[in-house]
């Protein structure tokens, strides 16, 4: 063979070596900005989250609070946040709006009792928040 051929032969597979390593760094590189993405898009959503059920907590906080003071009582304050809490509420916090919602839709309020469920809710939904 000529020398002239060992160069073409040479420069070829340098050329398909290079392209190859390519390919892998390149695939390397979108798998890893695909991941990060991914994470920055969870993040986001938690964000979200997180600003939803502060809003929708304090207009439940709130509209139980109108509802006491009301005369008469009109239970209807309470429906549309109560669902609004509940939509995206964790579990446990599903639970202590239920048990506050079940208290203050009795006819005889127990206030120390409302007191004390409403006190046990507020901290778990600061707890929910602050996870």
């Amino acid at each position: 063979m000529e020398p002239a051929t060992y160069t073409l032969l040479g420069a070829l597979g340098g050329i398909l070596i290079t392209q190859v390593a390519n390919y892998l760094l390149e695939s390397k590189k979108s798998k890893n900005q695909k991941e990060l993405k991914s994470l920055e898009l969870e993040h986001s959503r938690h964000h979200d989250l997180m600003k939803e059920r502060r809003v929708a907590y304090s207009n439940y906080l709130k509209s139980i609070d109108q509802y006491i003071a009301s005369q008469p009582n009109d239970i209807r304050i309470c429906v549309d946040t109560l669902y609004s809490a509940l939509i995206v509420a964790g579990e446990d916090t599903t639970k202590k709006i239920n048990e506050v919602f079940s208290i203050i839709k009795k006819d005889d309020i127990v206030a120390d009792k409302l007191l004390l469920a409403k006190g046990n809710l507020l901290k778990t939904m600061q707890n929910e928040l602050q996870s």
